[in-house]
Parts: structure tokens; sequence; C-alpha cells
């Protein structure tokens, strides 16, 4: 165990000794010093009440470099090592798009932030302990991704082309922004392709019982995928206290996949089953919302306001699979395809009123959400006899609603050292879902009170000090309740659970930041949590198989170390540290007799360096060190150690860029495993995938502004888990 922290704390001695000599004066050279240039440089990292805030228009590697590159360098966040993005440590926040839920993240959206460019992206807010106007859902906080938005009239933009091969693919994005007079216009968006070449994977299974035995699978899969994503938001300035804006986003998604699988089922040397398989999926899913916001600002104080907000939100999604089976022994299961066609459908209707005076500050606000999620799912196995392929019984529908009546009232007070931000919520959730073939139906009510604290207290013009009590919520949503029971794979099965309840978490946050010329954040914090859902694993001693569903089934803690760190050595010189470290102790399982208990340490650590030369080139490296990660009670990940190397170039100044670079180049393949066990079972697994990778892009911004657009100071902030 301590070797595991030592890396933590030695970074913590560097610090205070980087941090003493940027505030000791160097008296020998005082005498020689005789002209003094002041270069002004923006604050890549700084710290407000609430939130952080990092700046991706501060940071040069932001020009050849995605979203989910950049967000590894964040204070707070981390990536694992399949690519997800972390908050604290832990996967269950909530992420807005400028302050806002957006179908293109409902899902998957690691993979829509592999094709964001971070040079069409402001900056990044972390907010790990949301005041009370935000709704109660995201356990361990929001990270809120802010696009450019320009500020005078005219026009202004950017455009970035991509590369990366022989894994992933090309892929472009562009932001945009006009405002003439009254009327402002803002708009990103991007394309992508990523393909998978090659993703060989290997399984092996040992089961007890009656009859032990021994599964093993070989496979080799080929996907690709298309997706696109269009954002706007449109203002209008009716007068000096009358603000009319609108937004609109659509985005869409392709995939297709085929690969062949080989299966055996032994007990000793006697062969059970047998099998080859070859399967084929798409997919296809595609989202839109589109709200508008009213904002009336008081004649006397224009910080005093009311807004009224609507919204509305689609997101439709289509899987298919087809299996084939040939060279079967002793398997007599015909070829099958299965069909789950997803339906998500959300209105909000929200008021807000803010009151300010010269130390306090006064909001309230009530809100409704109405949330519709559907569920066609088809099984169809073939008939040799007709040659063609027959419904199967356990065909189903699903139609699940989840309202979300809520009312908050919060206030601040701030001095010149002190800011002080506390209210409470009231959230009331109706749930109920009903299954067409079955005529069975579910209700459950949900009451939450959520209260919150933040207290900032600055202790000098760089540093402050911050302390957070909060309560947070998850509620499930249509891919944790939709009982559909994917096949894809005959040895394994797994579903959702149409009665999963809300979590309640309860978090308490200590942080520390220092902002000169060296940057530091620093945090500490314990959660609480109860009845979290997560998957179960059992095994199937008659079918030989395993079945993954979802429960509400675990409780316990975990304690959150954080540390950050971005210093410029010399004016060519730059190093940046982000590190972090969990320890989670909690306990769960479907009865008390099969009662898992867990405690673990995982830890992240990420390191970056970038050079600056002559005629505007820079060369960047990172290291990025990530342990093994804890999925659920029963399953774990292992670790990572990745590395890149880097250039960009600047052509034009301000305007025109080139980046390169080449990631994990001593290693061509990484193989990334899983071990799950349960109480009749133990699997290992590996798949093997493209590890090195190399990236060219190219990066132009045009036009000018000359004044700001404006924008509403309220609006619709769904922050509903995933």
């Amino acid at each position: 165990m301590k070797k595991q922290l030592l890396p933590i704390y030695t970074i913590l001695l560097l610090t205070a000794a980087l941090t003493a000599r940027a505030q000791t004066p160097d008296t020998s050279r005082i005498k020689g010093l005789k002209t003094v240039t002041i270069t002004g440089q923006k604050p890549l990292i700084r710290q407000e009440t609430d939130r952080l805030i990092y700046d991706l228009q501060a940071d040069p590697d932001s020009k050849g470099s995605n979203l989910l590159d950049i967000m590894r360098k964040v204070p707070y966040l981390s990536v694992d090592a399949a690519g997800n993005v972390l908050l604290k440590g832990n996967s269950s926040y909530l992420i807005l798009i400028n302050g806002k839920p957006s179908g293109m993240l409902e899902k998957d959206p690691s993979q829509l932030l592999r094709t964001i460019p971070a040079s069409t992206i402001q900056h990044i807010e972390v907010i790990t302990s949301p005041p009370s106007r935000y709704d109660g859902e995201g356990l361990t906080g929001i990270i809120n991704i802010i696009t450019i938005k320009r500020k005078t009239d005219g026009y202004n933009g950017s455009i970035n082309l991509n590369e990366k091969f022989p894994a992933n693919g090309p892929g472009s994005g562009a932001s945009l922004a006009i405002k003439s007079g009254k009327l402002g216009l803002s708009a990103f968006g991007g394309a992508s392709r990523s393909d998978l070449p090659h993703a060989r994977s290997n399984m092996q299974r040992h089961s007890e019982g009656t009859l032990p035995t021994f599964l093993e699978q070989e496979s080799d899969n080929r996907t690709n995928r298309r997706s696109a994503y269009l954002g706007t938001e449109v203002s209008f300035e009716t007068d000096s206290l009358h603000l009319l804006t609108g937004l609109f986003n659509i985005n869409g998604n392709r995939s297709a996949g085929n690969g062949f699988l080989f299966s055996g089922l032994s007990n000793g040397n006697a062969i059970l089953q047998q099998y080859h398989l070859d399967g084929r999926n798409n997919g296809e899913s595609h989202g839109m919302d589109a709200g508008i916001n009213y904002q009336i600002s008081g004649r006397k104080n224009k910080n005093n306001m009311l807004t009224l907000s609507y919204r509305y939100m689609t997101n439709n999604r289509e899987q298919q699979y087809q299996q084939a089976f040939t060279d079967t022994i002793k398997y007599n299961v015909p070829g099958y395809r299965q069909t789950n066609n997803e339906t998500l459908r959300e209105h909000t209707v929200q008021a807000d009123y803010v009151r300010t005076s010269r130390k306090f500050s006064m909001e309230a606000g009530i809100k409704g959400i109405w949330r519709n999620n559907r569920s066609d799912f088809r099984y169809e196995y073939y008939q040799p006899s007709s040659g063609k392929f027959e419904p199967d019984t356990s065909s189903n529908s699903f139609d699940g609603n989840q309202n979300v009546l809520s009312v908050y009232n919060a206030y601040t007070f701030s001095t010149k050292k002190w800011d002080i931000k506390g209210g409470v919520r009231v959230e009331q959730t109706f749930m109920n879902a009903t299954f067409q073939s079955h005529s069975v139906q579910l209700h459950q009510q949900f009451f939450n009170i959520i209260p919150s604290l933040i207290i900032n207290r600055k202790l000098n013009s760089n540093s402050s000090l911050n302390l957070g009590i909060t309560q947070r919520l998850k509620r499930p949503n249509i891919y944790r309740l939709n009982p559909f029971t994917d096949r894809s794979n005959p040895s394994s099965e797994t579903s959702g659970n149409p009665r999963l309840r809300p979590i309640s978490m309860t978090n308490l946050q200590l942080s520390y930041s220092w902002s000169g010329k060296i940057s530091i954040n620093t945090g500490v914090s314990y959660a609480f949590v109860n009845n979290m859902f997560m998957e179960i694993t059992a095994f199937d001693t008659v079918r030989y198989i395993t079945r993954t569903t979802i429960e509400n089934n675990v409780k316990g803690g975990a304690v959150d170390l954080d540390y950050s760190m971005n210093y410029p050595i010399v004016p060519w010189l730059n190093l940046n540290i982000n590190s972090h470290a969990t320890y989670i102790s909690v306990k769960g399982g479907t009865t008390e007799t099969t009662s898992i208990k867990l405690n673990t340490w995982i830890y992240s650590l990420n390191t970056s360096t970038s050079f600056r030369l002559n005629k505007g080139w820079r060369l960047n490296a990172a290291l990025n060190v990530a342990s093994r990660n804890q999925i659920s009670l029963q399953a774990y990940t292992n670790g990572r150690i990745s590395s890149s190397f880097g250039f960009n170039k600047e052509l034009i100044k301000d305007k025109l860029s080139c980046a390169a670079g080449i990631n994990n180049p001593f290693t061509r393949y990484r193989y990334n495993r899983a071990t799950l066990s349960g109480t009749l079972f133990a699997q290992n697994s590996s798949t093997q995938e493209y590890f090195r990778t190399v990236n060219m892009s190219v990066n132009y911004n045009f036009g000018k502004l000359r004044q700001g657009i404006k924008k509403n100071k309220r609006g619709i902030k769904n922050d509903d888990g995933n």
C-alpha cells in the first residue's frame, strides 16, 4: 500500500520546494538588475467558489489534441485504461455542454470527447460540490464543457482537421461565432470516422458445482463507426432588460462490425459443447435537443432577474445482432438475431429568480422534468425447415416514465475574505414501468431533501481554502432500466433492471488552491453511499452460462486524494502533474449470505511537459499511469502505462498551426485484461488492441470580434446521471 502512495507524497514534497523557490527572491542578482521585462500570461487554472476552471485556450497543447487527451491534465479528472473519463476516480457524474445536457453525451460520452478538437473548446468547469440550483444528479459532481463564445460585432471561428492511424481514423471539427448588433450566433460541430481493424480476444472460465467445467473462447472482431454532431445557440437582445436565447443540437452515429468466435466447453477431456460463430452487428443512433430561454432583468439592478425556460430532448438508438453457427458439437441452437430499439423523450420546464445586493444574493426556482423511456426488443431464431427467422416468446416492449418535480432556495454571502453558499433542494420522483407482453406494471415514488453548503476562504490574493458539504443523487436511466437481455455471446447474458431505485450519496470535501507562478490544487474528500446499483454476475449451472443484471446492492464509503500542479520551470519549459487516489471500502451482494466485501486502492498519475522553441515550434511529452480499475464488486481490469510524444508548429501567428505525435511508440499492442469471479466460477478475458498510433492535425483560426455575445445567466441544466 505504501508503494502506491509514494509517488503522491514525493510530488507533495517537490511542490513545497518549488513553491518556496517561487516565493523566495534571489538577492544575489539584485545588484546587477538593469532592466525588467514583464510578460503577461493567461492563467491556465483558476478556482472560483463552487468550481475549478481549466482554460484550454491558455494551453498550447490544445491546438493538436482532442478533448479527451486534454482532460488528463484537468484537476480532479482522469482517464482510465479503457479510455473512460473519471471524476475523482468515479464514472458516476454528470457531463454538460454549455451548462446544458445533450443527447450527444447520453450513452458513451468518451466516444464523443475523442472526436472534439480541444481547440474548439474555451474551458472546462469541474464542480465537485454543486450548489442547490443544480439538480441533485451526478454523484461525484459535474463536468461542464464550455465552447468558444466570441464577444464582438463581426465573426470568428476555427477549423481543425485531424488523422489518427492505424486505429481510429480521420476527423474534423469547427466552431463559429457571429454577432451583429443585438443578434448573436454561436455554433460548433464535427464529424469523425473510428475504425478498429482488429480486436482479438481470449476468454477462459472455470466453473464449479456438480459438474465442473472449463470454457475457452477465442474471437477476432472488426468494427467501424461514423459520427457527426452540430450545436447552435442564438441570442436576441430586444432591449437592455430582455434577452431571448434559443439552442438546437443534433447528433448521430452509425456503427457496423463483424467477427468470428470459437467456443469450446469441456469437462476434463470430454467435450460438452463446441461451435464456431460468425456474427454481424449494426447500430445507429441519433439525438436532438432544442430549447428557449427568456430572461428579464431588473430596471434598478440588472443582476436581479427572472428566467423562464423550456427544453425538449430526444434520443433514439437501434442495435441489431445476427449470429450463425457452424461446426457444432453437441450444440443444437439454431442461428438467431436480436434487435433492441430504445427511445428517450424528455420535456423540461423551469423558472428561476435571482435577487442580489452588495454582499448577499438569493436565488430560488421550480422545475419539472417529464421523461419517457421506451424499448422494443425482439429475438428471432432461424428455422431450417422454413428457411426463415421466427419470433421468440421472450420478445417484449418496455415503457417507462420518470417524472421529477423540484424546488430550491439558496443564499450567498460574500466579503473580501469569505464566500459562503448555502441552500436546500427538494425533489419528488415518480417512476412507473409497463411490460406489454406480460401486463406487468411497476410504480415507485422517491422524496429527497438535498442540502448543500460551500465555504470559501481567501487566504491571500493567490490562494484559497474551500469546504464543501453536499448530498447527491443518481437516478437510473434507460440503459440500466431496460430489461432487454443481450445474448450476442451465447455463453453470457446481460440485462437491465426496471426496479432500480435512485442512489443517495453524502460528500464532504476540503480543497486548497494556489495560483501564482506555480498553480497548485489539492483536495481530500470522503463520500458515503447507500443502495448503490452495480452489476452482479451469477453462474447458471443448468445452461453453463453467466447471467448479469443490476441491483441496488452496495453500500460503503470512499476517501479521495487529489493533487495537481502546473509549473513553468523556465519561460521555455512547462511541467504539468495531475494525480488522484481513492481508497474504497464497500460491501454488497444479492443476499447477506453472498455478501462481497471490497477494500482497495485505485490511483492514476498523469505528467506532461512542453518545450517552447524558436520560430513557433513546441515539443511535448506525456506519461500516464493508471492502476487496475474496480468496475464492480466482482470484476476489475488491469492497469496501464502509456506515453506520447509530439510537436506543434505555429505557421501563421494566432491563425494557422499544425501538430503531429505518436502515442506509445514502444508498444504496438495493448492487452486489456479483465477478471470476474463469483460463488461458482472464475473468469479471465484478454483483448488485444492497437496501442501505438500516429496522429496529425491542422488548426486554422479566422475572423475578428470586438464585443461580447450576450447569453442568459440562467437556463435549464438537467443534471441527470448516466
